[in-house]
């Protein structure tokens, strides 16, 4: 690896350094508690062994035109700063924002402590408080070591990681461009990416080539890498072939545009759940469309399955495979024979809730990629030219008791009966 340098640096020393933010950073995200727990620690490390060095993790720095771009451990920095310093805000106008919040409450905890032990501890923060400091020329190699660092030992999650992969491959945009895509994932709750993930893109991935999908875990990031821009004649006529067709997308969304066709069609088109996809700002704006395209189908459903739907638990595992079929079949087919399909991939999914007593993933994961003799619409899709190939799917179930979930038994034979009718 390109590392040039690696050593144990001071809290004061570190800070005393030209450290910059780059502008792909996300902001400032501690929350509250996190910071009081760090403050927490340090208190505690100098109850403790006051003359021994306390060791707060690795800061990877990317060196470049004589300064240094901090890629990992900027909340800890910014918090730290915060405790050494003495700034108060006394403007009540200021924007209630993560920073301020931490600010004011470390401000509160701070002014509590006598003076003596408040210039005692930091004291301690500043010279026996280290970090071990890692330093590179090369910005890839910064962010490989990034992508296996964490702090206080919780892994960073695999679309964390796939984010760090995509901005490295970003190095061609714009500043500007860099921070659109960084607020827009940013503006993304965790919880909510995690699902778009762990849920539903990796799941249809796994399940539409017939193979199981036990979880989302950092060694299954490859299939979100995407094709990247390789110097020379290194791409094979595959790549060349996905990576022209990305680079045509704004036209073919002008003329498509013009033909009348909506822009959730538009990026249907463009963003193949099949297809390979592009490493960089089209992986963002895919997680965008993706996003907002779950959201609008599990609302587009509820009129119709509400009752059915994940809120009531005995529902959750089998709602999530409908909504993952539904958003396969879409990202296919559009609205071909959509009110159809819709409904055929319900009773395909809730059957399983009728045959057995209790679902739990597993049952689901083997229906999804085509274990034990019921076919997988998955499967159908990824190798069909037309919608209608979901009218091959045995919907037919055997409920598990005379009693055991009749109102949805019920649903399902009005939905077929009116097929039929």
């Amino acid at each position: 690896m390109a590392i040039t340098k690696v050593n144990a640096v001071s809290v004061g020393g570190l800070l005393s350094e030209k450290l910059m933010i780059p502008a792909y950073q996300r902001p400032y995200a501690w929350s509250v508690e996190l910071a009081m727990q760090l403050l927490d620690d340090l208190q505690d490390a100098q109850a403790q062994h006051a003359d021994v060095p306390y060791v707060l993790g690795a800061v990877i720095l990317h060196h470049q035109a004589g300064q240094c771009d901090v890629v990992d451990g900027q909340q800890r920095l910014l918090t730290l700063r915060m405790i050494l310093s003495d700034t108060v805000f006394t403007d009540d106008k200021i924007p209630d924002t993560p920073v301020t919040q931490v600010w004011r409450e470390l401000r509160r905890r701070l002014q509590k402590m006598p003076g003596t032990q408040l210039d005692s501890l930091r004291n301690f923060i500043r010279t026996q408080c280290q970090l071990v400091r890692i330093e590179t020329d090369d910005v890839d190699e910064a962010f490989r070591v990034f992508d296996s660092q964490n702090y206080r030992g919780k892994p960073l999650a695999p679309h964390d990681l796939l984010k760090a992969h995509h901005l490295r491959a970003m190095q061609g945009e714009s500043a500007a461009m860099k921070v659109a895509v960084v607020e827009g994932w940013e503006s993304v709750k965790d919880e909510v990416l995690d699902r778009l993930f762990s849920t539903f893109l990796y799941r249809i991935a796994r399940w539409s080539r017939g193979e199981s999908a036990p979880g989302f875990a950092i060694h299954d990031l490859g299939m979100f890498k995407g094709i990247a821009h390789k110097p020379g004649n290194a791409l094979s006529p595959s790549e060349r072939y996905h990576l022209a067709a990305q680079a045509a997308a704004p036209l073919l969304s002008h003329w498509a545009g013009a033909e009348g066709h909506s822009k959730r069609d538009i990026e249907r088109w463009r963003f193949q759940l099949d297809a390979p996809l592009t490493a960089g700002r089209s992986f963002f704006e895919m997680v965008s469309f993706m996003q907002q395209e779950l959201e609008t189908l599990e609302a587009e459903v509820k009129p119709v399955f509400g009752r059915f739907g994940p809120s009531q638990g005995r529902y959750r595992y089998v709602h999530d495979l409908f909504i993952a079929a539904l958003l396969y079949y879409t990202n296919k087919f559009g609205h071909e024979n959509l009110e159809e399909a819709r409904d055929k991939l319900f009773a395909w999914a809730y059957a399983l809730r009728v045959e057995r007593l209790r679902v739990q993933f597993a049952s689901v994961d083997n229906r999804a990629c085509g274990k034990g003799g019921v076919r997988s619409p998955f499967i159908l899709l990824r190798n069909s030219m037309t919608g209608r190939v979901v009218r091959r799917l045995n919907t037919t179930c055997q409920p598990y008791g005379d009693k055991h979930e009749q109102e949805l038994v019920n649903f399902l034979a009005q939905q077929q009966e009116n097929y039929e009718q």
